[in-house]
């Protein structure tokens, strides 16, 4: 199940299992404004879309994620967490 934690009142990062795996925003942008949302995991062509409202782009999210996690199993989703991890590691980039 995605768990979603806000950076604002319009912009989410997506979690599953722990793992950072996507982003839900609002883009005011857009005419009509509405909410996009991708996974950010390090395998070919992550899941990406659009929707009318946070909780719809949060249930096309999660469809097309069991989708996504079922086409490429754990093992593959295992190595590419991994990879994110160290990418991401606290002090890389003068961070």
């Amino acid at each position: 199940m995605l768990r979603l934690r806000a950076l604002d009142a319009d912009d989410y990062i997506v979690f599953d299992d722990g793992h950072m795996i996507g982003r839900i925003w609002f883009a005011r942008d857009r005419s009509p404004a509405l909410w996009l949302w991708t996974a950010v995991v390090a395998i070919q062509a992550p899941p990406f879309g659009d929707a009318m409202s946070l909780k719809e782009a949060e249930a096309k999210f999660q469809s097309a994620w069991d989708s996504f996690k079922q086409r490429h199993g754990p093992e593959e989703l295992a190595r590419a967490f991994e990879q994110m991890t160290h990418v991401n590691r606290p002090g890389r980039f003068g961070r």
